[in-house]
């Protein structure tokens, strides 16, 4: 389980399934990674992964880098996907309908999740972020990354 976690500025994507099984990614925010937001390599025999209630915000190169065909060993819903360069993008070569169609990404949006300041690293939600419709629950920024303790 990989739950409540901010992942940003990454080389590749701030999510990489390689091997694994039944692996549950809900509610983090990856952005800005380099070359790719999120990656798959190995399509396996089973659920690899579920992938659910996240943010994925970027503003350079594809949504997904690697192995995104073959079968669906894998299930995408109820994420919120926003570009900020507003160039168009893809869900492995489909429109979003189309990659709904197919079975993915059910309740998912393409949507500005209104972060406060994502560029300098703060991605406290607004009140009126539609991450929050699909469930998105606000991480406590005030307890991440490196902090100075108290001596």
């Amino acid at each position: 389980l990989m739950e409540n976690n901010v992942v940003y500025n990454t080389k590749t994507g701030g999510f990489h399934q390689h091997y694994g099984r039944d692996n549950v990614l809900r509610n983090n925010v990856f952005a800005f990674a380099k070359q790719g937001q999120l990656q798959r390599t190995r399509d396996e025999n089973h659920v690899s992964f579920i992938f659910e209630r996240n943010i994925v915000l970027w503003q350079d190169g594809p949504l997904f880098h690697g192995n995104w065909g073959g079968t669906n060993h894998y299930r995408l819903e109820q994420n919120l996907y926003w570009r900020m360069d507003g160039k168009p993008f893809d869900f492995a070569g489909k429109k979003l309908a189309d990659w709904q169609a197919a079975g993915q990404d059910k309740g998912s949006l393409i949507a500005d999740p209104q972060c406060r300041d994502p560029l300098k690293g703060d991605f406290t939600l607004a009140p009126t972020s539609p991450a929050l419709k699909l469930g998105f629950q606000p991480i406590d920024l005030a307890k991440v990354g490196p902090r100075k303790e108290n001596r």
